[in-house]
């Protein structure tokens, strides 16, 4: 099986600025190649249990109008999907759909060349269109229809300055033991980047990205600075209990960042079920619950800090359609409040950081009329990013903070101002 570009993409910028939808016009177009084998053919009939003796019986096949064996239509039909995923769009791209007119047979031997043009760019929605086209070396057509594809937003993970160019503070939690939950990516990726980059020895909780985990364990490390990941999901009151107990092999626990969160769920009040509220009431109120709870002995023995990462879409006019995670979100603040107030005589700080929306995973299906309308409202002029967010953390969790408590720290770029 082999490969063959017949046109090149353009090249991508490793700036993040660099958006691949940004690229792609009407008329673009790209393909990709294949020879079809025998061995293809053997393997795509057992991949999909289709055994039809017309594409794997050669004394049946001959007896046909064909005179040869048929190739299974979708096994060149799949090269669409190579088109998209690798060519255009490319890794940024969700397959959304595809039509399918089988004009012409292939037989093994056949080089297939399957080519997308694009005819519709919609910005908004971030999906094109396009024909799609699949033709033998005879130039043949044997495969016609249209394509949709999401592109998707990545979130840029751009690399922390390595810990010798950090600023004066690279001491300023030196000693310490912190727990990051939700660290394996986004805001609690750059946490336990921002918090390690000034001491702390940081354990990176992840409940299903195990290598996202350890890429960020590996950078910490190299950088000279101390890392461990657990695997923990923070809505289980057991698996909590365990993440602690193996944090505690490590000795004390000073701060303890609660991130963690599930990807927010937009809609209307009318097509929301109680069902949704609990979930997100669970997912947010409740994981930082059981972690505060487990956590607290190892806290009040340290005198050490929590901070809860919130959203300003709780404070002012909150987020339209948000309605589940604004909720419990707004819950966790009066949540977070209430302990401030109960754990101060023990000498536990417990406060909160509020950003404005920032470039992340959970908000990349935002669209981009959204963003714009919020650069433009808010006095700085750009979104918050990841970093803005660690930093606010790093002040709340480090000594300038000892005698902070019960507060929510706004990282909204003047967007909201109490």
């Amino acid at each position: 099986m082999t490969h063959d570009n017949k046109s090149q993409p353009p090249k991508t910028s490793n700036n993040a600025a660099a958006d691949r939808l940004s690229e792609l016009h009407v008329g673009y177009s790209d393909s990709v190649t294949r020879t079809i084998t025998a061995k293809d053919v053997e393997t795509f009939a057992n991949l999909s249990g289709d055994q039809n003796p017309l594409h794997m019986d050669d004394e049946f096949a001959a007896r046909t109008k064909f005179s040869q064996r048929v190739v299974h239509g979708f096994l060149h039909a799949s090269l669409l999907s190579t088109l998209v995923g690798m060519k255009i769009p490319g890794r940024e791209a969700l397959y959304l759909s595809q039509t399918i007119e089988f004009t012409s047979p292939v037989f093994i031997g056949d080089t297939v060349e399957a080519r997308g043009t694009i005819t519709h760019v919609d910005k908004v929605t971030r999906t094109i269109t396009m024909d799609t086209q699949i033709t033998t070396q005879n130039g043949d057509v044997v495969l016609r229809g249209v394509a949709k594809a999401n592109v998707l937003r990545i979130s840029d993970h751009k690399p922390a300055p390595a810990k010798g160019v950090t600023t004066s503070m690279s001491e300023l939690l030196t000693g310490k033991t912190a727990l990051v939950t939700g660290a394996s990516r986004g805001i609690g990726r750059a946490i336990a980047l921002t918090l390690a980059d000034h001491g702390a020895a940081v354990w990176i909780n992840y409940h299903r990205s195990e290598q996202a985990a350890k890429d960020v364990a590996s950078e910490i490390n190299a950088r000279g600075g101390t890392a461990h990941i657990v695997k923990c999901d923070v809505t289980s009151k057991d698996d909590v209990a365990k993440m602690i107990e193996t944090v505690g092999t490590d000795g004390a626990l000073d701060i303890l960042i609660n991130n963690a969160g599930p990807k927010i769920l937009s809609s209307s009040f009318n097509d929301l079920d109680w069902s949704d509220m609990q979930a997100a009431y669970d997912n947010i109120v409740g994981s930082t619950f059981n972690v505060m709870q487990a956590a607290m002995p190892a806290l009040k023995d340290s005198k050490g800090k929590i901070v809860n990462v919130l959203t300003s879409a709780v404070l002012g006019r909150t987020a339209h359609n948000w309605l589940p995670y604004v909720s419990a979100k707004s819950a966790l603040l009066g949540m977070s409040k209430n302990l401030a107030q109960e754990l101060g005589p023990s000498g536990v700080t417990v406060n909160m950081v509020s950003p404005t929306m920032v470039e992340t995973d959970l908000t990349s299906n935002v669209p981009d009329r959204i963003r714009q309308m919020m650069v433009s409202r808010t006095p700085l002029r750009r979104m918050a990013t990841v970093d803005d967010v660690a930093k606010a953390v790093l002040f709340l969790a480090s000594p300038y903070a000892d005698f902070v408590t019960g507060d929510n720290l706004l990282v909204t770029g003047g967007d909201i101002m109490l």
